[in-house]
């Protein structure tokens, strides 16, 4: 449903996954005639505002979506860390807007922490100096039990990251409450090797045509990159967040200033390649969820070997 009460409510969510593209679809998406993107991309509503009161809850979730038209068929907003939160939000998802559906984009769990840890250090939520080796080694202590986050020195939920690439473990709490015809399972990598076509079974999914992206520009969004005067990098990051609203309204004028930024603060884009040693632990860590997943959605083509 997307109107309760006169007012408008997310009728699409992306919920997931971090690092997985998410940023670049709910750009593109947004653009698309038949779609109204949030106010702010990640709402992060139902993790950190819902109340359990409907009528203030619709108030307030309305309020991302005060500038979208009545005509428009798609509502749209995207958080995802809704995914690694699915034990609390999938209930409070289904209690405001049960008819919502719900886009699941998934990529190689270890390529996903990877890509985590790196777009954290830049962000500066984790230390520059802590290497990924140490950073696993604090996640798996707090992942079974054996060392607190104040003990770590870790933010709860960046150690809680090593677990999220579990998919089934937290995709189970939305097949529990949605009918399967409601949530669309995608991956990272077919994004990667073919957009088009990756946009245009998502297009099916929302009922809309597809032809808009026929030559559409995709170009990458919130690509990790490392910077050079790490106080500048914050000044950004702050000045990033306050105007989000402000800059998702004006995206040539957000492509424009993120291009000169780098020009002036990019030491390189992307990052080393993850070492053999951690890539063989990781699998370890998440051969058997693997299993567990394909399982769940009902497929064994999952577009990774781990």
């Amino acid at each position: 449903m997307k109107e309760i009460s006169g007012v408008n409510l997310a009728n699409f969510i992306i919920a997931g996954t971090e690092k997985a593209g998410t940023t670049s679809i709910f750009t593109y998406l947004s653009t698309h005639p038949s779609v109204c993107g949030s106010t702010v991309k990640e709402t992060d509503f139902f993790r950190n505002s819902f109340t359990g009161n409907r009528e203030k809850d619709i108030v307030s979730y309305s309020n991302y979506f005060e500038r979208c038209s009545p005509e428009i068929p798609i509502v749209m907003e995207a958080s995802p860390g809704y995914l690694g939160s699915g034990a609390e939000v999938a209930a409070r998802i289904h209690t405001l807007v049960p008819k919502t559906k719900l886009l699941f984009i998934l990529r190689n769990p270890i390529d996903r922490i990877y890509s985590s840890f790196n777009f954290h250090v830049g962000k500066l939520n984790l230390d520059s100096d802590l290497s990924f080796e140490k950073y696993i080694d604090k996640c798996i202590a707090y992942d079974s039990g054996q060392r607190t986050p104040a003990e770590l020195g870790i933010k709860e939920w960046y150690l809680k990251i090593i677990s999220f690439g579990r998919y089934a473990d937290y995709l189970k709490y939305y097949y529990q409450l949605f009918p399967e015809n409601q949530i669309k399972i995608m991956f990272f990598e077919n994004m990667s090797q073919d957009i088009d076509g990756f946009m245009c079974e998502l297009c099916q999914f929302l009922e809309i045509s597809p032809d808009y992206f026929n030559g559409y520009d995709f170009r990458r969004i919130n690509v990790t990159y490392e910077s050079k005067l790490k106080w500048l990098h914050k000044i950004a990051v702050y000045f990033n967040a306050k105007s989000e609203r402000f800059l998702r309204q004006r995206p040539e004028l957000k492509q424009l200033m993120v291009k000169l930024y780098k020009k002036i603060n990019q030491a390189r884009e992307g990052y080393d390649e993850i070492s053999d040693e951690s890539r063989d632990r990781l699998k370890q860590y998440y051969l058997p969820s693997i299993t567990a997943l394909q399982t769940l959605i009902g497929t064994k083509n999952i577009p990774w070997n781990i």
